[in-house]
C-alpha cells in the first residue's frame, strides 16, 4: 500500500513541475558550459587598474547598474542593468564604450536557473525540495533492471547514476538552508550606498585592493557584495555607505560543486553530465507518462470529433471492419473518433452525435472480450438521447449466431439509447453486409460516405503438412495428446506469432482457429499449430476424434496439402519493441501462440524482458514444449517461467494460484515496468479465474481494496495491457 502510494505521488509530483524542472534543469546544463569554455569564474584573473575601474564604475551610465564584472584580462569593465540585456562594456585604458557583446548570455540562463526570471528564488527552491524528494525515494519504487526501454532506461539512470544526479539538487537544496552561506549583516537604511560606483569607492577607502576585482552586485536591503580573488584566494566583502566589512575567505565548496568551479574544466564536464543524467530522468519518466496517457484512450480521434466509432473483436476481424468505417466517414467529410469498447464508459457515447458499433461474438454467444467490461458497466448506465447503430458479426455455421451483438443492443436499450438505424449482422465475410449497413445510416445520419476500401479480407493460402511432432508423453500416464504441427508454404507469408490460421474440415463446414506460434523471422514459409486431439465417444460408444483435430493429429500423412485462411488478430500480437515487458499466463495449448512470443525475442536478442506462468495437467507428461522453454530460461530470452500442474499434488494447483503466488512480482512489473499481460487458454477454465486472480495480486501487492482492484485491472485493459484469447 505505501510502495503504491509512494509510486502515485512520485509520478503526479513529476508530471505537475515537469515545466519548472525542464527549464531549471537544462538552464544548470548550459551554465556548465562557462567552466568548461573558460569563461565567468573559470577564467584565469589578471588584475586591474583600480582607479580606472573605480572611474567606470562612477560613469553616469553606471548609475543604476545592479551588477559590474571585470573581465578576466582586465581591460575592461562590463555594468548589467537587467538580466538578458546587454552589457555596458567600458575599456578601462581608454574610457572608451565597446560595442555590445550581443546580451549577456550566461547571465541571462544563470537568472534563468536561479529565478525562472520571477524575480524571486522561492518556486525554485520549492522545485528543488520537490525533486530531491523525487530522486531520494524513487530508488525505493522499485530493484534496477537494465533493459532497453524507457522505464529501463528510467530506473537505470535513477541508481547507477544515483550520486551524479543527487550532486546539483543537494547541494542546491543545502544552499536553500544556508548551509555554506556567508553571514551579512542587515545595513541600517540611512547606510545604503547610492550606487556600485559608490561603494566601490567606498570599499576602497577601506582597504579593499580593487584591481583584484572580480564581480560587485547589489544585495538585499540595499548592501552590495564584492567579491575580490579567485579560488582559494577568495574574499567577500559586504559594503554600505559607512564602510565595507570582509565576511568570508577562501572556497564556497558547496556552491563550487553545484556550479562546477572546483575543478575546471573538469568539474564542468561533471556539472554537465549531472544536468544531462537529471534531463534523461525527466525525460524518460515524462515519456513514459506520456505513453501511458495515450494507450489509456486507445483511440483514433479527429478534433471535434461528431461520430465515434467502436468495436469489440476477438479475433481481428471486427476492429478492421470498424477502421473501413471510421475511412469511409471521413472520406465523406465526417470528422471521427475510433475506439475498442475496452477504452470506453458508456457516457462518452454521449459526447457524439451518433455511435457506430462494430461487434463479434465468441464462446457460447458472449461479446467479444474487450467489450465485457462495456457491457458489464451499462447495467447502471443512463444514456437518455445517445443515439447508436449497430453491426454484428458472426457465422450462421455456429450456435448462437449473433448473440454478444444481441446483448449489446439489449442493454443499450435498457440503458435509454435509441437505434437510429436497423440492427444488422453479417454472417462471415462482412463486406456485403458492412456496405448494405453503411447505406441505411446515410439517411437518418444526414451523412456523405465517400470512397473507402472494404474490410481486409482474410487472404487464402494453399499449405502442406511438412511435419507432426507428439509433444505429450503418453508413457507418462494419464496425458492429453497433443501435436505440434508445421504447415508449408510454397512462398513466404506475411504473420505475426498470434495470428490465426482458419482450416475447414469440409466445404461448408465451420473452420476452426489455430493461433501461429512460429515467428516469421525463423522461416517465412512455415507456420507452427499447436493442435490438441478432439476426442468423444458417441451415444453407441464409438469413439469419434475432432473433425479438423484428428486429421491434423493422425489422419493426414506428411505431405498433405490444406486450403486455409491467414487472419491477422493485431490485438494478441506480441509488442512492436522486443524488449517491452510481457507477462504470459497460458494453459494447456494456450502456449501456442507465445513460442512464437518467445522465438521472435529470441532473434532479436530481447533479455529478462518475458516471464511465462503454464499450467497443465502433469508435468511429466504435459508440460508442452518443456525443453525448448527451459532452454529459453537458461539463455535469459524468459526472465522467469512458473508452472503448475493441477494433478501432480495432493491438492490441486492452478496456473491463477501461481499468480496470486507472486502477486508482488506481477504487481512490480504491471505498475512499475508497464508490462503487457497475455492470457490464452480455456475459457471454461482460466476465463473463469483470471480476472480474479489479477483483483487479488491487485490488493496483495498494491494494497488496494476490492474496488480499486477492480478499476486498476479494468484500466490495464483499457490501455491495452490485459489482452485474452480465451476460447474452448
Amino acid at each position: 500500500m505505501i510502495v503504491s502510494l509512494l509510486l502515485r505521488l512520485h509520478r503526479w509530483i513529476a508530471l505537475a513541475l515537469t515545466l519548472p524542472f525542464a527549464v531549471i534543469v537544462i538552464s544548470g546544463g548550459l551554465l556548465a558550459l562557462e567552466p568548461i569554455l573558460g569563461q565567468g569564474e573559470a577564467a584565469p584573473r589578471s588584475p586591474a587598474d583600480a582607479a580606472a575601474l573605480l572611474a567606470a564604475a562612477e560613469r553616469p551610465e553606471a548609475a543604476t547598474a545592479r551588477r559590474i564584472a571585470l573581465a578576466a584580462d582586465g581591460r575592461s569593465v562590463s555594468v548589467a542593468t537587467a538580466p538578458g540585456a546587454p552589457a555596458l562594456r567600458i575599456d578601462l585604458a581608454t574610457g572608451a564604450t565597446l560595442p555590445a557583446a550581443g546580451g549577456d548570455f550566461f547571465g541571462f540562463v544563470r537568472a534563468l536557473h536561479e529565478t525562472l526570471l520571477t524575480g524571486g528564488k522561492t518556486v525554485v527552491e520549492a522545485a528543488t525540495w520537490a525533486m530531491l524528494a523525487l530522486l531520494l525515494t524513487g530508488p525505493l519504487l522499485a530493484w534496477p533492471r537494465l533493459r532497453n526501454s524507457l522505464g529501463g532506461w528510467h530506473l537505470g539512470i535513477g541508481w547507477i547514476l544515483f550520486p551524479l544526479v543527487l550532486l546539483p539538487v543537494g547541494t542546491e537544496a543545502l544552499r536553500t538552508l544556508g548551509v555554506g552561506a556567508v553571514p551579512m549583516a542587515a545595513p541600517a537604511p540611512q547606510a545604503r550606498p547610492a550606487s556600485l560606483g559608490t561603494a566601490l569607492a567606498t570599499a576602497q577607502a577601506a582597504g579593499v585592493d580593487l584591481g583584484r576585482l572580480d564581480q560587485a552586485r547589489r544585495m538585499g536591503g540595499g548592501a552590495v557584495l564584492l567579491r575580490t580573488g579567485q579560488g582559494a584566494g577568495t574574499e567577500l566583502w559586504q559594503v554600505t555607505a559607512t564602510g565595507a566589512q570582509r565576511i568570508g575567505a577562501g572556497r564556497n565548496w558547496l556552491r563550487d560543486l553545484h556550479d562546477g568551479l572546483w575543478a575546471p574544466p573538469w568539474s564542468g564536464w561533471v556539472a554537465l553530465a549531472s544536468a544531462l543524467a537529471l534531463t534523461g530522468l525527466l525525460g524518460t519518466g515524462a515519456l513514459a507518462w506520456a505513453r501511458r496517457w495515450r494507450a489509456a484512450r486507445r483511440r483514433q480521434e479527429d478534433a471535434g470529433a461528431e461520430f465515434l466509432v467502436a468495436h469489440a473483436s476477438q479475433t481481428g476481424r471486427a476492429a478492421r471492419t470498424a477502421e473501413a468505417t471510421a475511412a469511409a466517414l471521413r472520406a465523406g467529410g465526417a470528422r471521427v473518433a475510433l475506439a475498442s469498447l475496452a477504452a470506453l464508459q458508456p457516457g462518452d457515447l454521449a459526447r457524439y452525435r451518433a455511435t457506430l458499433l462494430v461487434v463479434s461474438s465468441t464462446g457460447e454467444g458472449r461479446i467479444a472480450d474487450p467489450g465485457q467490461g462495456f457491457l458489464a458497466a451499462l447495467a447502471g448506465a443512463e444514456l437518455d438521447g445517445a443515439r447508436y447503430a449497430l453491426l454484428a458479426l458472426g457465422d450462421r455455421r455456429y450456435p448462437h449466431f449473433c448473440a454478444g451483438g444481441e446483448a449489446l443492443r439489449a442493454a443499450l436499450g435498457r440503458a435509454g439509447a435509441t437505434e437510429c438505424a436497423p440492427f444488422a449482422c453479417a454472417d462471415g465475410d462482412p463486406a456485403a453486409a458492412w456496405r448494405d449497413w453503411l447505406a441505411t445510416l446515410q439517411a437518418p445520419l444526414g451523412l456523405r460516405l465517400g470512397d473507402a476500401a472494404a474490410p481486409e479480407a482474410d487472404p487464402v493460402v494453399s499449405l502442406r503438412l511438412a511435419a507432426r511432432t507428439r509433444l505429450d508423453d503418453p508413457a507418462a500416464g494419464e496425458t492429453r495428446e497433443v501435436h505440434a504441427v508445421v504447415l508449408e508454404s510454397a512462398e513466404k507469408l506475411e504473420w505475426c506469432p498470434g495470428d490465426l490460421v482458419l482450416l475447414a474440415p469440409a466445404p461448408g463446414a465451420p473452420e476452426r482457429c489455430y493461433s501461429i506460434g512460429s515467428a516469421p523471422g525463423q522461416d517465412g514459409r512455415r507456420l507452427l499449430l499447436t493442435v490438441a486431439l478432439r476426442r468423444q465417444v458417441d451415444a453407441d460408444g464409438q469413439e469419434r476424434l475432432g473433425t479438423m483435430s484428428g486429421p491434423l493429429c493422425r489422419g493426414l500423412e506428411p505431405g498433405a496439402m490444406l486450403t486455409a485462411r491467414l487472419r491477422r488478430h493485431p490485438a494478441f500480437n506480441p509488442p512492436e519493441d522486443p524488449v517491452r515487458p510481457v507477462i504470459m499466463v497460458a494453459t494447456g495449448c494456450g502456449i501456442a501462440p507465445f513460442i512464437g512470443f518467445l522465438g521472435e525475442r529470441a532473434l532479436a536478442g530481447s533479455r529478462d524482458a518475458s516471464w511465462l506462468l503454464f499450467g497443465n495437467r502433469h508435468q511429466d507428461g504435459d508440460f508442452l514444449y518443456g525443453p525448448r522453454l527451459q532452454g529459453w530460461l537458461r539463455e535469459g530470452v524468459l526472465a522467469r517461467l512458473d508452472t503448475a500442474f493441477s494433478r501432480d499434488g495432493a491438492a490441486p494447483v492452478h496456473v491463477t494460484d501461481r499468480l496470486v503466488e507472486q502477486a508482488a512480482g506481477i504487481w512490480e512489473w504491471m505498475t512499475g515496468r508497464e508490462a503487457v499481460l497475455y492470457a490464452c487458454g480455456g475459457l471454461s477454465t482460466l476465463g473463469q479465474s483470471l480476472e480474479g486472480a489479477l483483483h487479488q495480486v491487485a490488493m496483495r501487492a498494491g494494497g488496494l481494496s476490492l474496488a480499486q482492484a477492480e478499476a486498476e485491472v479494468a484500466r490495464w485493459q483499457a490501455e491495452g495491457r490485459l489482452r485474452r484469447d480465451l476460447i474452448d
